[in-house]
């Protein structure tokens, strides 16, 4: 019902105009509610009623062709019956269209009947489903907002001014893992700043992991070959003039070792098996003067050389069960980062994969200290996947 209309058609009813302008006046503020979330995309400061939520979900699937009453209309249609009140709604036809028998599980998802990508993307917009489409993207804002705050990268409000203030601008911009100002706030939900990026899937975190392999793997296969096939080139080049010296691309060593830093929890394992990856398991060591268990640098040290370049990633775990400790991610990502660069592979895009670092972090969003050991691995050495769940 468009907020134009409402004084209009209450009149008729007979409705007094001053009683039809508070009811106005609370549709505008949700509306005006609604408009903020989308254009911001982050949480709100002050959380809505659970009438509000309901009311957005529904608008939503009311997008979708699958809605109900869009079935209707097009039945009307197809019966001939012209004079039908529904205007009229395009509903497509085929096996994925979202039916919904059961009032029960219509009622339960909202009318959502619409999974979620395309096509293999689970990021991918569906033609037939834009407000299930919406709904998955205003979700993975909003959980990379809460990703920053939990992280303490949402932001506080700088106070210093003029040429401080600056300074602070520029630092922030030539580092994405800084702490990001309230102005920024936009920025990083548009591609900049800190937790910027992200994929949301509706998995466990051991599936997660097994995913995010795959996915590493495919990438480390195709930068590694890349980089054979350019050497094997340049090679060519330059014994052009003499045939017996001429080579071919040699193939890359396969990238099917995965480092692990041990933790008593069968997940991470069962995710690297499932991934069809081969799983080292690094020992730890306990502190000398405590009892408390933790990264063993040394032993990691001497498997990255062992392995070498067979090895496609490193994983580390931060949410552990004492005595076992958080690992100490940042000198992981540094040792990672003086690995890669003392065997030339500085930039993946000219150099190859090299190995990638994996940070198993389900469940430590709400430990800042461990959200701080986080951000600094990130700005001092190597982190290509960090995994968070709820």
């Amino acid at each position: 019902m468009e907020a134009t209309s409402i004084p209009s058609l209450f009149t008729s009813l007979s409705i007094p105009q001053n009683h039809t302008t508070v009811g106005l006046s609370n549709l505008l503020s949700a509306n005006s509610q609604i408009k903020s979330l989308f254009h911001h995309k982050r949480l709100p400061d002050v959380g809505w009623s659970d009438v509000q939520i309901q009311r957005l979900l529904f608008e939503l699937s009311c997008l979708d062709t699958n809605c109900e009453e869009s079935v209707k209309t097009q039945l009307a249609t197809n019966n001939g019956n012209s004079s039908s009140s529904y205007p009229h709604r395009w509903t497509g036809a085929g096996e994925r269209e979202g039916r919904i028998y059961s009032t029960l599980v219509s009622s339960r998802h909202f009318g959502l009947g619409h999974g979620i990508g395309r096509s293999g993307d689970v990021m991918e917009a569906q033609p037939k489903a834009v407000g299930s489409s919406a709904l998955l993207r205003l979700c993975l804002r909003l959980a990379l907002d809460a990703v920053r705050r939990g992280a303490g990268l949402a932001g506080q409000t700088v106070k210093n001014s003029g040429r401080q203030k600056k300074k602070k601008q520029q630092k922030d911009n030539n580092n994405n893992n800084n702490t990001a100002s309230g102005d920024d706030e936009s920025a990083n939900n548009n591609g900049n700043g800190p937790a910027s990026y992200g994929t949301l899937l509706p998995v466990c975190t051991g599936m997660s992991m097994a995913l995010v392999l795959s996915g590493l793997r495919d990438r480390a296969n195709q930068l590694d070959k890349q980089l054979a096939n350019k050497d094997a080139t340049a090679t060519n080049n330059s014994n052009y003039n003499d045939e017996e010296d001429e080579s071919e691309a040699v193939a890359p060593p396969e990238r099917n070792i995965v480092l692990w830093s041990r933790i008593d929890q069968k997940s991470c394992y069962k995710a690297i098996l499932s991934a069809g990856l081969k799983c080292i398991v690094i020992p730890t060591k306990t502190h000398p003067t405590t009892d408390e268990v933790s990264t063993d640098l040394d032993a990691l040290q001497q498997a990255l050389d062992k392995y070498s370049h067979r090895i496609l990633a490193v994983i580390t775990t931060t949410s552990c069960f004492c005595p076992r400790v958080p690992d100490e991610v940042d000198k992981v990502a540094k040792l990672i980062q003086g690995w890669n660069s003392d065997n030339n592979i500085i930039d993946a895009s000219t150099r190859g994969a090299g190995i990638a670092h994996v940070i198993n972090h389900a469940y430590g969003l709400q430990c800042h200290q461990t959200n701080k050991l986080l951000n600094r691995a990130c700005t001092i050495g190597r982190v290509d996947a960090i995994i968070c769940s709820t």
